[in-house]
């Protein structure tokens, strides 16, 4: 891990920090990212740059973290979550794939008790189809950050993975699990 020490000093314009892209991370971060934010957040942003810098070596061109490390993984050409080559880039790069600082989450409105009975539903699923350890949901539907979901897999358990995935994707919408195709990619 990379702790960064921020000081201001004075000076002219030659003394503007730049800020990294993942082309170019051994840029300093600014203040911007991480003024008034606790280091961890300069960690994890500079960690964001670094997972991207990986992944872009392993042939996936993404976009650059913005100043709060996110990565926008919704557009054209996005690897698909279960794609055997990412999945193999993500293992190679996890050492820079830091958890989200509590300052970052972006919590979002809570979950009805309908998206909490789909979420225990698709734990079930998940456990049903090949995942024995996946576990329930809190009671507020959030995952535990117990490190159970992060884990890594053995192949044998990543195929088991995509499976049990292929089929319990509907549980999260409140429909029925489907039956895995083994010839199709899944579209997660």
């Amino acid at each position: 891990m990379v702790v960064f020490a921020l000081s201001a000093c004075g000076g002219g314009a030659a003394d503007t920090p730049s800020v990294a892209t993942a082309a170019s991370a051994s840029a300093q971060p600014t203040g911007s990212a991480g003024a008034g934010s606790s280091g961890v957040v300069a960690q994890y942003i500079d960690g964001r740059r670094q997972w991207v810098t990986c992944l872009r070596a392993e042939g996936f061109d993404l976009p650059d973290p913005d100043a709060k490390g996110h990565v926008d993984l919704s557009g054209p050409g996005t690897p698909k979550k279960t794609d055997p080559k990412w999945m193999a880039a993500q293992m190679k790069c996890k050492d820079f794939n830091l958890p989200v600082p509590e300052e970052l989450e972006d919590k979002g409105p809570p979950l009805t008790e309908e998206q909490i009975t789909h979420r225990r539903d698709y734990a079930k699923c998940m456990r049903t189809n090949g995942m024995p350890d996946w576990p329930d949901p809190g009671a507020d539907g959030e995952w535990p950050e117990d490190g159970t979901l992060t884990r890594e897999l053995n192949p044998q358990e990543q195929a088991a993975n995509l499976r049990a995935l292929q089929i319990c994707d509907p549980v999260l919408d409140g429909r029925a699990p489907t039956t895995p195709n083994p010839n199709a990619t899944y579209q997660g």
